[in-house]
């Protein structure tokens, strides 16, 4: 059984800021991986607790007093006690908590003083870090209590740094091995990004193609004169190298063309030969609700927008309209060096020879691949994409807990 989690927060989305967003997607995403999740914010769509937001009046007055250095400890210490006391309920039913920026942030240190003393497994999820920025230079006070609490690791605590940066940053601060803080970067969802739809999320779904690296996408209709066989042999050739791989064929079969239908089954025929039917999807293969076809125009736009590679296969065009679309949505084109597409595409077209087999098309391919563009994104993909960010966060969870069994007793923290 997964544990049961508290996301925590000074506020929670609508409140708009960046780390109320990467909250509220994290929470999102563990829920969807199965966990049971409760978001716990002073403010927001969440669990509410007031006194736990930073533009509280009580919390607001305790910060100003911290910042001119008038600690006011039994005001503080009351404000700690209460928040303590009114979170407990809250988190009776969870198995571990894991507080965005709330350590290491000088916005409500009665709260952190609270978290540090409730005895739960606490991950103290650090975006910022006070100690390491001048402008909070009124609030840097080594070992004066309730100040460190942002310089030393608090017991119980698994600090996880946004990045390699924060990491040693907070290493220096805490005096600590920065491979003791374990690294767990903001993530994106490429297609809630893009607003990829549901109807086109299913499509992926249904191709196995949600998380492709590359994804190849041939928006055109199945009939010999689009010459598909091509993209099979390419991807053949492809696999071992690229084994997330996933080719994506969006158009229909003709309506009333028996040739068309003959074409389509040589099509499947080859693929299985190839061992392709994991890798190289044919939409016409999904049938929604009884229609002809469950790909819409629409549809083909999203699908642009999530791709890696646009291909055109055909040894002939009368214009080739797959090139404008894939211009319009930044996705490089492979085609036949045809010379309509040459005029239509000018000299950005990675092409390959009219005659050519798949192995010419899988050298386009992988030029197109290598343009500078595609490689960011992968880059990117590879290492911020929910499902690995998803990974690591688990692997915190994990260890969080693991290492609970060995903690004392909670003692108040402080004089």
């Amino acid at each position: 059984m997964k544990p049961r989690l508290a996301l925590l927060h000074y506020t929670a989305p609508p409140v708009t800021g960046g780390v109320e967003f990467v909250m509220a997607a994290q929470a999102r995403k563990l829920s969807e991986a199965g966990y049971d999740v409760k978001v716990i914010a002073g403010r927001g769509q969440a669990d509410l607790l007031p006194e736990l937001d930073s533009r509280h009046p009580e919390v607001e007055d305790v910060t100003r007093r911290l910042q001119a250095g008038k600690t006011a400890l039994r005001q503080f210490k009351a404000l700690r006690d209460s928040i303590r006391n009114r979170l407990r309920p809250l988190l009776a039913d969870r198995d571990i908590v894991i507080a965005h920026n709330v350590m290491t942030m000088p916005f409500n240190l009665p709260l952190a003083a609270a978290l540090a003393e409730l005895g739960l497994p606490l991950i103290a999820w650090t975006h910022d870090i006070a100690w390491v920025q001048a402008q909070y230079e009124a609030f840097i006070k080594p070992n004066d209590w309730p100040y460190d609490i942002m310089q030393r690791p608090q017991p119980g605590v698994t600090y996880v740094a946004i990045s390699r940066v924060r990491q040693r940053e907070l290493a220096r601060v805490f005096g600590m091995p920065s491979a003791a803080i374990p690294v767990v970067p903001n993530g994106i969802d490429p297609h809630e990004f893009v607003r990829v739809g549901p109807r086109v999320h299913r499509l992926l779904e249904g191709a196995g193609a949600l998380d492709a690296d590359p994804l190849l996408l041939v928006p055109q209709r199945v009939t010999p004169a689009k010459r598909l066989e091509l993209i099979l042999d390419a991807a053949a050739e492809l696999r071992r190298p690229m084994p997330k791989m996933k080719v994506v064929v969006t158009g229909p079969l003709g309506a009333h063309n028996l040739d068309d239908r003959a074409y389509a089954a040589r099509l499947l025929e080859h693929r299985a030969q190839l061992r392709l039917d994991g890798v190289v999807s044919f939409l016409f293969e999904q049938r929604w609700r009884g229609t002809e076809h469950a790909v819409r125009l629409e549809d083909v736009a999203d699908l642009y927008r999530v791709s890696d590679v646009v291909l055109m296969l055909s040894g002939a065009e009368g214009f080739g309209l797959p090139v404008l679309e894939a211009a319009v949505a930044r996705v490089p084109l492979v085609c036949a060096d045809i010379p309509i597409l040459r005029e239509v595409g000018g000299d950005e077209l990675h092409t390959f020879p009219t005659g050519g087999d798949g192995t010419a098309v899988a050298a386009a391919i992988r030029r197109a691949l290598e343009s500078s563009a595609v490689r960011q994104r992968r880059f990117i993909l590879r290492r911020y994409a929910w499902h690995c960010v998803l990974a690591s966060t688990e692997r915190v969870i994990t260890g969080a807990l693991d290492t609970a069994g060995d903690l004392e007793t909670p003692v108040a923290i402080g004089q």
